[in-house]
């Protein structure tokens, strides 16, 4: 299995590097790829946020950067593509067990008001939501899911009764 991400703040999954996760991480049960979105950015400041188009309050994650990131990680879309939204269905243990079934996953943060929808429809399989509630950004709703199905995926943790 191998957990993509794609992030504003990679630095942020640096938390999943110990405990249970980092574990499995460093034992290769799992691969896990913090991939930040900015690298893909082709304006010369690597901005990855623009004004809503028709105007608005609050900023936008532009589709560009996420189109080509996607790409550089998933090109045969081979990942299940989830995006972290209060908008999404909400992550249950049952959830969780399904996810860490899947195989491969590539998670999207988001980040400002807003992913431009055009990079949802194109790019993400779903929407997940950790609660009904709004976070900064995805990434701890990413961690959060990520830590979740990981109790699933078998040699992960000592037990299977766990």
């Amino acid at each position: 299995m191998t957990i993509n991400v794609l992030t504003l703040f990679p630095e942020m999954f640096d938390a999943l590097r110990h405990s249970v996760t980092g574990r499995a991480f460093d034992g290769e049960i799992v691969n896990f790829r913090a991939v930040n979105i900015r690298d893909y950015s082709k304006d010369k400041h690597f901005k990855c946020d623009d004004y809503p188009y028709g105007g608005g309050a609050g900023m936008v994650m532009t589709p560009q950067p996420i189109f080509d990131a996607v790409q550089a990680v998933d090109s045969e879309h081979s990942c299940r593509r989830i995006y972290l939204s209060p908008k999404g269905e909400t992550l249950t243990a049952a959830k969780a067990k399904e996810l860490s079934a899947c195989g491969d996953l590539l998670f999207l943060c988001g980040h400002y008001e807003v992913v431009d929808q055009r990079a949802i429809d194109l790019c993400v399989d779903e929407e997940l939501s950790v609660g009904d509630y709004v976070l900064t950004g995805g990434e701890l709703a990413a961690m959060v899911t990520i830590d979740a199905l990981m109790r699933f995926v078998p040699g992960v943790l000592g037990s299977e009764q766990s």
